[in-house]
């Protein structure tokens, strides 16, 4: 293939400029408006954005170009090339705002004498032109290359020593039944708290009522493959061994001792067909962009026990339906997941017992880290005063007439909410409706919002 020429224009909705590399049998000037008629297959595309400087002089040479005019972003920081587990923070110089790729990429694009924050919690790597601190300024010099005191370098030059460290602290704030709120990111210096997410946490109880976090169309092209670290407990359940409760033998344990039966219990729990209590994350760890971001999202405090075939079915497609929603309609969502009263299950009698990972008779209160009986997602798009409540059973063994009288607390308006597939009739697989905000939040009074939400997020 060959080409003369390149056509510079922008693509829909970004400032990104996508170059259309034309094919020599379409390189007169005649041609030009009419090429940009016919069917894409006819040309070959590239958008500079998406792929590194280095590459942009082969796909001139390949294309033998006379004209090259895609500079609008000369440098580009990829996702899946240049940040590895010691990646720095990017941030906006002298702010705790964070920078992003561009929309539907997975490229941070940077124009020239556009400057980026680069931090690391401890330092960065040996070598690294930033020496000992913890923070470097870097700046687009043009020429794909990233300025720092006067030199050229590029992105491997500035990892960090250690993964970068988040932390989980108390604001002093308080929430829903005198809850506390904690916020989770990245301490930068003694003035700038780079936050991720929002907890509200009862201390006494050690459930989390809610998260809070913001999505954007950013939030659908995340970096992939990073790897799952241990859970954090922080100084949030005392002396509670939280890794410990998870597994399936203290689980069994614990509820044999809460219905006095350890043949319900073997009824209740397999491993094989998923039915034990996973940690079920509220603000899911593919809901962050960077690597850093997301092994930011594995704090106790940001999971509940969530039956692992709920976990990994109807939980699931929520969770990626309300992403890719956000991106193909262009919306910024504030957005509470959280979970709401305590799962019972029948005992040897045949009555209801609320169900904990932490079980002691002789404790007040005995039962602590409750099994939630719903799990749900509050969706606020404030620009549209539009929102939505997905709400989801934490309960495989439930019939049909228990979940109608039991865990339907608000009317069902899911067959408005066309842009999400799920089977939301399998119980096993986690059973799941829609209600409006408003009603939603009357009957479980977590959320305090600002105004009542107007209409419908569908």
């Amino acid at each position: 293939m060959s080409c003369r020429a390149i056509i510079s224009a922008k693509t829909a909705g970004t400032d990104a400029a996508l170059c259309w590399v034309m094919p020599a049998n379409h390189i007169d000037s005649d041609h030009k408006a009419s090429l940009l008629q016919e069917p894409r297959k006819q040309l070959i595309t590239y958008d500079l954005t998406t792929r590194p400087p280095e590459e942009w002089p082969k796909i001139r040479t390949m294309c033998d170009c006379a004209s090259f005019r895609c500079d609008k972003f000369p440098c580009a920081i990829s996702l899946s090339r240049d940040l590895t587990v010691m990646q720095p923070l990017l941030l906006q110089p002298g702010t705790d705002e964070f920078v992003w790729p561009q929309i539907n990429s997975t490229v941070v694009s940077l124009a020239n004498g556009q400057s980026v924050e680069l931090f690391c919690s401890h330092g960065f790597r040996k070598g690294s032109p930033a020496g000992r601190s913890k923070s470097a300024t870097i700046t687009c010099d043009g020429d794909g290359r990233l300025g720092y005191r006067s030199e050229a370098h590029n992105m491997s030059h500035f990892l960090c020593q250690r993964p970068v460290y988040h932390v989980a602290e108390r604001t002093g704030a308080h929430c829903y039944d005198n809850g506390t709120i904690v916020r989770v990111g990245f301490s930068v210096d003694e003035a700038r708290f780079a936050a991720l997410y929002e907890v509200c946490f009862d201390e006494r109880n050690l459930r989390t009522h809610y998260t809070k976090h913001r999505l954007t169309p950013h939030n659908d092209h995340h970096q992939r493959a990073v790897k799952r670290p241990s859970f954090l407990q922080g100084e949030f359940y005392g002396d509670l061994k939280m890794a410990t409760l998870y597994s399936f033998a203290a689980q069994h344990a614990t509820l044999a001792r809460i219905l006095s039966s350890p043949a319900r219990a073997d009824a209740l729990l397999s491993s094989k067909k998923g039915l034990f209590f996973a940690r079920g994350h509220l603000a899911a760890k593919s809901d962050f962009v960077f690597g850093a971001h997301q092994r930011a999202s594995f704090w106790f405090m940001n999971v509940a026990p969530q039956w692992q075939r709920f976990n990994g079915f109807s939980w699931q497609r929520i969770e990626s339906g309300v992403k890719a929603y956000v991106a193909a309609n262009d919306l910024r969502l504030t957005v509470y997941t959280g979970t709401y009263g305590v799962l019972k299950l029948l005992d040897g009698n045949g009555d209801g017992q609320e169900i904990f990972l932490d079980y002691d008779a002789n404790r007040e209160p005995a039962g602590k880290v409750p099994a939630p009986a719903l799990f749900y997602k509050v969706l606020l798009d404030e620009a549209n005063d539009a929102g939505l409540a997905l709400v989801g059973v934490n309960n495989p063994h439930a019939t049909p007439e228990e979940i109608a009288a039991d865990y339907v607390v608000c009317k069902d308006v899911s067959d408005a909410v066309r842009w999400l597939r799920w089977d939301r009739n399998s119980i096993e697989d986690g059973y799941v409706y829609a209600c409006d905000v408003n009603e939603f939040n009357a009957v479980t009074g977590h959320l305090v919002l600002e105004r009542p939400v107007g209409n419908l997020l569908v």
